[in-house]
């Protein structure tokens, strides 16, 4: 969520040293498989004469990537569980891993659980491209104003962002919008963190029953019982950032900016005083990571355009500010690194490597 989350600040429209622009890009690069974005589709649609609108083909090729990787993970599973299985009978070892020890009971109940687990990894890597495709379904920009005689303005009215032909609400674009448009929304931004908080909420008292932790667990294991729904408070966190960089880009790029800095600083407030977490150095992680995004953020101010097209600051400062912002998340990223580092237990690692060393020789 941290890389996520820098990833939406530096998608604002800003004039980065190239440093910094490098190092934003080779991020981006890294989160290229969770967001679909970064696939360009124009070989693989027509864009004049498709059986939809090269807009709307878009829209529906971001939205099915993340089923696209679903499959693509239980197949995987799939191969490696049969995989092991066949090696087991054909040598007579086992691969003495939890998730493939084919020595356990494989059942259409397993392969359910594991569905759910898969699906959870996809929802958390594609859950801010999801809820940006959907929203952008609905961003629309205003071209031109009404201006009076002899002059005469080209296009008036909001027009949509994916296709600036194609007025907002008219047409092709209010059939899409509000025909999957608005299920979807309301599906991924209500019916989700809704689910989650109606399923914590009423399951309160069995967070430590076996049962619930297995199917679960994954949603509350982090955080104290008292704050057990707060997955979808960071639902709800991630919409609110995403909703900015989407639906800002009519406020200009100074509000917007200060927007973010506004939702960022509500996220700190929050962390800081709710603490949900219930171990102490992953609430310290957390917090420490947000408020490295929002000093990241008001930082990120300094980069942007006056409305005379130059910097608001000069070319040095600018330099400063982007060492600045640098050097702060690298830092964040190696204190990270050195607690996990910290948490390897070396030598069940050895032999969890000798052992499928075995296995595989």
């Amino acid at each position: 969520l941290y890389m996520h989350y820098t990833l939406i600040i530096f998608s604002l429209p800003l004039e980065l040293p190239q440093f910094l622009a490098r190092s934003i890009q080779a991020l981006s690069w890294l989160w290229a498989p969770a967001s679909p974005e970064a696939f360009n589709i124009e070989c693989l649609v027509d864009q004049q004469h498709g059986p939809v609108h090269y807009a709307v083909a878009k829209v529906l090729f971001y939205l099915c990537m993340p089923v696209a990787m679903l499959s693509v993970l239980l197949t995987a599973e799939i191969a490696v569980r049969q995989a092991s299985r066949c090696c087991s009978s054909r040598s007579g070892t086992t691969l003495n891993i939890p998730m493939y020890r084919t020595s356990s009971l494989v059942t259409p109940a397993s392969y359910v659980d594991r569905l759910g687990s898969a699906t959870v990894v996809v929802l958390f890597f594609f859950f801010p491209s999801i809820v940006r495709t959907l929203f952008s379904l609905f961003a629309c920009v205003p071209v031109d104003s009404p201006v009076k005689a002899p002059y005469e303005a080209a296009a008036v009215g909001w027009f949509w962002l994916q296709d600036l032909n194609q007025k907002c609400f008219a047409g092709f674009h209010k059939t899409w919008a509000l025909g999957l448009g608005v299920p979807l929304l309301v599906l991924v931004c209500l019916l989700i963190p809704g689910s989650i908080l109606w399923l914590t909420l009423r399951n309160r008292s069995r967070l430590a029953d076996p049962q619930f932790v297995k199917h679960y667990g994954f949603l509350v294991r982090a955080y104290k019982p008292s704050c057990c729904f707060f997955e979808a408070v960071v639902l709800v966190q991630t919409m609110l950032l995403v909703a900015v960089s989407v639906f800002g880009l009519t406020l200009g790029a100074y509000r917007q900016g200060l927007l973010l800095n506004g939702v960022l600083g509500l996220m700190v407030l929050v962390q800081f005083l709710v603490r949900p977490h219930a171990k102490k150095p992953a609430a310290k992680v957390v917090l420490h990571s947000y408020i490295c995004l929002f000093l990241t953020s008001y930082t990120a101010l300094s980069f942007l355009r006056s409305q005379t097209g130059t910097f608001s600051t000069d070319n040095t400062v600018a330099a400063y500010m982007g060492a600045f912002v640098l050097v702060l998340n690298v830092a964040f990223v190696i204190s990270v690194l050195w607690q996990l580092v910290g948490l390897i237990n070396w030598g069940d690692m050895r032999a969890r490597v000798q052992v499928l060393c075995t296995w595989v020789g």
